[in-house]
């Protein structure tokens, strides 16, 4: 066998070698994060599995690189002290680069968030969609992408980390009786009570504002992360039947005018 093909035979070697590890390397991240998924949060075994598979993928492929320049008879040592300078020399290039590799791999050590958690960075505020470790994507509610460098996120206000408080003011009539008033309010949060979302008791606080037009009666709920919303609606849709049903008058602002002769 001539040399030629013993090294063509190294580099397949090598390749096949590298792409077998890889794939077994991959498959026992993606595993063993499935399963502590199980007991910790899908979202967060989602993220770092793709930042880890990703970083897996380059370092193999420098590493084979090096492997199959030294097969071909390249002096890989003296290539590593010569990339070296040429490193120095990138690294001031590519130092934006850098920055946001350094606060990607810090947001993910950190555990500030999570592709799936909904997240507040400046003014815009969505659900992450996507977390690398040079961008992240957030997606709004109104269907609006931002694409963010990481070195930019400085400041993140979590919506997802904690359970939320969802606070309502129920507006009600002064000419009802205050006491049919919250049984109706009860009634309605009675039919909430055990949705999934709610994650403690319901309270009614009582009287919270004595309004122009209404008394307005405070609702208090914990829920699950950015669910303090969809109790709201929930609750409101809710308190308009118990009050149709006890014929309850709903207010709405009013306007005297007085004549004068």
């Amino acid at each position: 066998m001539s040399e030629i093909q013993k090294q063509l035979v190294g580099t397949i070697i090598i390749i096949i070698l590298v792409t077998v590890i890889y794939l077994i390397a991959k498959n026992f991240v993606i595993n063993k994060l499935l399963k502590k998924a199980k007991r910790k949060s899908d979202k967060k075994a989602l993220t770092t599995i793709t930042v880890t598979t990703n970083v897996l993928k380059y370092l193999l492929y420098l590493v084979s690189m090096l492997m199959i320049l030294d097969v071909w008879g390249v002096d890989t040592k003296a290539l590593l002290t010569s990339l070296g300078v040429v490193g120095v020399i990138v690294g001031l290039a590519l130092q934006d680069l850098l920055k946001d590799i350094i606060a990607g791999t810090a947001i993910l050590t950190e555990d500030q968030f999570q592709v799936g958690d909904n997240i507040k960075i400046g003014d815009f505020r969505g659900d992450v969609i996507s977390l690398g470790l040079k961008t992240t994507k957030i997606r709004a509610y109104s269907g609006e992408i931002k694409i963010i460098a990481n070195r930019n996120i400085t400041e993140v206000i979590n919506y997802s980390l904690k359970a939320s408080k969802s606070v309502v003011d129920v507006p009600t009539s002064y000419a009802d009786d205050i006491d049919k008033v919250k049984k109706a309010i009860e009634n309605a949060c009675q039919k909430l009570k055990n949705e999934d979302y709610i994650t403690e008791d319901i309270q009614i606080l009582g009287v919270e504002e004595l309004a122009d037009s209404s008394v307005n009666i405070r609702v208090v709920a914990t829920t699950k992360p950015t669910y303090n919303y969809t109790f709201k609606r929930a609750l409101l849709e809710e308190v308009i039947r118990e009050f149709k049903k006890e014929n309850l008058t709903i207010p709405y602002p009013q306007v005297e005018v007085h004549n004068e002769k």
